[in-house]
């Protein structure tokens, strides 16, 4: 990996270098009774997104809540499943939550590092080239195996640079995807309508 030629001002680094120690989540059954924080769990993690409204709740020692409570710029990552090796960033400020074992918490140190840049390279082929065993094997994921990624990190001025760059691509390509969602839709309405009319005879169609 480290072959890689990287731009002038990026150096590679390992996550443990950037990031505090990698932590395991809190065994514990969930209950959909309101009887203590949310539990975060693999399975809540859908397309990137986590609705909290469905996510359960779960019972918790008072002095472990700190340990186990989630906060903005947490990323996540699934230990086990089908879903092994996938991240997910907390972006937004989160409920009062707490996650569960089979998810790996890091915090990175946000004085060197962007945490949403460090999010989009677990995204890229170069962090799945390090997961993925040879052979295309069911990928593995442990703290160890974090702390000791290879990522290819910039200063962070252009860390910034980066993610407002991507930022307002990926915001202009939902734009795009709204429009042709809005348009095949009117394209549907205005075949249905035409088709009504032309059931009726209340309009003709030339023939030649």
């Amino acid at each position: 990996m480290n072959n890689l030629k990287l731009p002038k001002g990026w150096r590679w680094v390992s996550l443990e270098e950037v990031c505090f120690k990698p932590q395991y989540g809190y065994t514990v059954s969930a209950v959909n009774k309101p009887i203590g924080p949310k539990l975060l769990r693999i399975t809540d993690i859908q397309e990137g997104k986590v609705d909290w409204n469905l996510v359960p709740y779960c019972k918790i020692n008072k002095s472990d809540i700190e340990k186990y409570r989630i906060e903005k710029n947490d990323i996540f990552f699934a230990r086990t499943g089908a879903t092994t090796g996938k991240s997910f960033l907390i972006e937004e400020e989160p409920p009062f939550a707490i996650f569960a074992s089979y998810l790996i918490r890091i915090r990175l140190i946000e004085k060197v590092v962007h945490p949403k840049f460090v999010s989009l390279f677990f995204q890229s082929p170069y962090y799945w080239k390090q997961v993925i065993p040879q052979g295309g094997a069911q990928p593995n994921m442990n703290a160890r195996k974090l702390a000791s990624l290879q990522i290819p990190l910039p200063p962070l001025p252009k860390q910034k640079r980066i993610v407002a760059s991507l930022d307002n691509i990926q915001q202009k390509a939902q734009t795009l995807q709204k429009l042709q969602e809005e348009t095949e839709k009117e394209i549907e309405r205005l075949k249905e309508t035409i088709l009504h009319k032309a059931f009726r005879g209340e309009c003709s169609i030339n023939q030649r």
